[in-house]
């Protein structure tokens, strides 16, 4: 291990490398260094062509350096990525087919560094059968610049299989808290693990280079063996961050020992949740759970569902799981999103999708943009956004029940009122159409899989049954005709015994979950 000084910095990276970081938004994000890289492009004009990888997003509210940084100046020729939510130069470029761009599953992404070297293939697996990922579908490629098959069909053995083989990493740029004089990386004071573990055996396996920055370096006497997250033999370089600001362990806070886990609260972090349709609709999404559940807890409106279980005070009969490594405790969202306390288990990225790929994940909570006649879901494009897919085929093919949730027409204006509801105006966009253009949840493969899936929305509940997709619900109040038939793009299925959902929901204050966890 050597430290390295930002002067030596520039040449490291040439152009055409691979480049690979391991970060969700500013967490475990190499701030400093990749600053340094921009400035030695806007100096040299190089490094450039390069292939960037992040099995997460790095937008960080202009603070850091971000995707669209890079992509503005050219330096990028291709991203592999599975979610891009805050980067909309990056978005136009791909668009206007400036640049290649893959999305692709995070949880292959992020463990296929320990799968794809000289002994090992790639990832062979189910995950991203006829969907989006599949190459009989896009192969997960974004434009028609994007021409390059990073995923195929096996067969093996009568059983459908994807391999999916993702280039070398030639530099490894990531983070952690501490080094010490060995080079073994400590990870002490960050919000989560990463997969920077497995990306620094990848880059080695090809004899890539890997860079960590860090707070400091200490005497290895200070810090306990056990809590080493990079050996020492991994790390080429180690650079010491000249200004704390660009290490920042969250987009909100600098550091606070709460979101490491290395203090415990007794305060409530968010507020609860404002009295509206959103929270009528995590109530009845609620209602599905069992007691001792695993939760996979989702980007979107079921970000916010630890907040419900906290203040239906049920949050011990369940445990909440974000991909990232978060086991149980408060997960914050909204403005919080990122910051989780009181946590029971912080786990390396990589190793959680191992976790989820093994049926540890009892009961999945997805979001949804667009859903068609069949049942089948899309979350990665729709109007002007491109998203990417996330973690949710990964989780959608890896659970046995999956509740989906969301409102049921975009931008429409709903009331509650003594205990009912009411349609105040219309919305603009029909969220379920006659065919989703891009599919991230196949219905007809979900029955092949025998999963139970369930669509909570604010005016009705749907269930995925074989005969097709049915409404088994409808929100007190309203008219099936009227309020739920004609704002959809196609006519479900009725259930005969088609009930009201639960009254005693829309009212303030509930406090009846726990009398449906069973």
């Amino acid at each position: 291990m050597k430290e390295i000084q930002w002067e030596d910095l520039k040449h490291l990276i040439k152009d055409g490398d691979v480049v690979a970081v391991s970060a969700l938004t500013v967490s475990n994000l190499p701030a400093e260094i990749l600053r340094n890289v921009l400035e030695t492009y806007d100096e040299t004009s190089s490094p450039k062509g390069l292939t960037f990888i992040n099995a997460n997003d790095i937008s960080s509210m202009g603070m850091e350096p971000e995707l669209d940084d890079f992509v503005e100046r050219g330096m990028l020729s291709r991203i592999i990525m599975s979610i891009m939510t805050a980067s909309p130069k990056t978005a136009q470029a791909i668009t206007n087919n400036e640049i290649e761009a893959y999305f692709l599953p995070q949880g292959v992404i992020a463990t296929h560094y320990r799968q794809t070297n000289s002994i090992l293939p790639g990832v062979i697996t189910k995950i991203g059968l006829n969907t989006t990922i599949d190459p009989r579908y896009k192969g997960g490629r974004t434009n028609t610049k994007t021409t390059e098959q990073l995923v195929s069909f096996l067969d093996i053995e009568g059983e459908d299989y994807l391999h999916y083989q993702l280039p070398p990493v030639n530099v490894a740029l990531l983070r952690g808290t501490y080094a010490d004089r060995q080079g073994n990386i400590y990870m002490t004071q960050e919000a989560h693990l990463g997969e920077g573990y497995s990306i620094a055996l990848n880059a080695k396996s090809t004899r890539g280079t890997v860079v960590v920055q860090v707070k400091a370096i200490i005497d290895s006497q200070h810090l306990n063996p056990d809590d080493v997250f990079i050996p020492g033999a991994l790390v080429d370089y180690i650079y010491v961050a000249g200004d704390s600001k660009h290490h920042r362990q969250l987009i909100q806070t600098h550091y606070h020992p709460i979101f490491s886990g290395e203090e415990r609260t007794t305060e409530r972090l968010d507020a609860p949740l404002p009295f509206n349709t959103r929270k009528i609709i995590l109530r009845r999404a609620a209602q599905f759970l069992n007691q001792g559940d695993t939760i996979s807890i989702g980007f979107g409106i079921n970000n916010e569902l630890s907040n419900l279980l906290h203040e239906e005070n049920v949050e011990h009969q369940v445990q909440p799981v974000q991909d990232i490594g978060i086991f149980g405790g408060f997960i914050g969202s909204g403005k919080r999103f990122g910051m989780n306390a009181n946590y029971d288990v912080r786990m390396r990225h990589d190793l959680t999708w191992d976790f989820i790929y093994n049926g540890g994940i009892s009961v999945a909570y997805l979001s949804f943009a667009e859903i068609d006649q069949h049942g089948n879901v899309n979350v990665s494009y729709f109007g002007n956004r491109m998203n990417g897919c996330g973690g949710f085929i990964d989780i959608s093919q890896s659970v046995q029940r999956i509740i989906f949730s969301g409102s049921l027409v975009a931008r429409s204006q709903l009331n509650i009122k003594e205990s009912q509801l009411e349609v105040v105006k219309e919305g603009t966009t029909q969220k379920f159409i006659p065919e989703v253009n891009n599919i991230d949840f196949n219905a007809s493969y979900a029955k092949t899989l025998n999963q139970e899936v369930f669509i909570v929305t604010d005016r009705a509940v749907f269930e995925l049954r074989d005969a097709g997709l049915t409404i088994i619900e409808i929100a007190p109040g309203l008219n099936l005709e009227k309020d739920v038939l004609d704002q959809m793009g196609f006519k479900p299925l009725i259930a005969e015994d088609l009930k009201t959902m639960d009254h005693t929901m829309y009212q303030e204050q509930w406090g009846l979950l726990a009398q449906s966890i069973h």
